[in-house]
C-alpha cells in the first residue's frame, strides 16, 4: 500500500495495463491526451484516466512503469487512486518516488479477493484510502 487518500469515479479494467505501452505513445505528448490509454489491444484504449479511480487486475511489461506513473503524477495527469489485484514494486515505486519528490503520490491499495470487479463498476463513486487500506463504494 501507498498512503494517501483519493476519491473519484472508477474506471474499471479486467485486463493488466501496460503503462509504458498505454502512457508512452507520440499522441500522449499532446497536454490535452497525455492521460488517454494509448495501447490499442487494450479494452481501455482512448480513455482518460486522469482524477479516475483506477481498477485494474495488474500491471504487466516495461520496467519503466513506476517512471510513467511518477510522471503522470507529476503532471497532475494521473488517477487520484490505483485499486490493483496485485500491485507489484514497478507500479508502487512511481507512487512513492512521486509523494517523495513532488509531494504529490497517489494511493496505491492491492485488493486480492476475486470479487473485486463484481464490487465496483465504471462509474461508481469510489474512495480509496492508502493509509488504512479502507475502500468505498457508492454505486452508480
Amino acid at each position: 500500500m501507498v498512503g494517501g487518500y483519493g476519491a473519484g469515479a472508477a474506471l474499471v479494467t479486467r485486463m493488466p495495463i501496460n503503462f509504458t505501452a498505454a502512457f508512452s505513445k507520440p499522441q500522449n505528448l499532446l497536454p490535452s491526451r497525455r492521460a488517454e490509454l494509448r495501447d490499442r489491444h487494450h479494452d481501455l484504449f482512448g480513455r482518460n484516466v486522469a482524477g479516475s479511480v483506477l481498477v485494474f487486475p495488474a500491471c504487466i511489461g516495461s520496467t519503466l512503469t513506476g517512471m510513467v506513473l511518477m510522471q503522470l503524477i507529476s503532471e497532475g495527469k494521473a488517477p487520484v487512486a490505483l485499486l490493483v489485484q496485485r500491485a507489484d514494486s514497478l507500479l508502487v515505486s512511481g507512487a512513492v518516488l512521486a509523494k517523495a519528490w513532488f509531494d504529490g503520490g497517489v494511493p496505491v491499495v492491492e485488493y486480492t479477493a476475486a470479487d473485486l470487479f463484481e464490487k465496483i463498476k465504471t462509474g461508481d463513486r469510489v474512495s480509496v484510502n492508502g493509509e488504512t487500506g479502507e475502500i468505498g463504494v457508492t454505486p452508480t
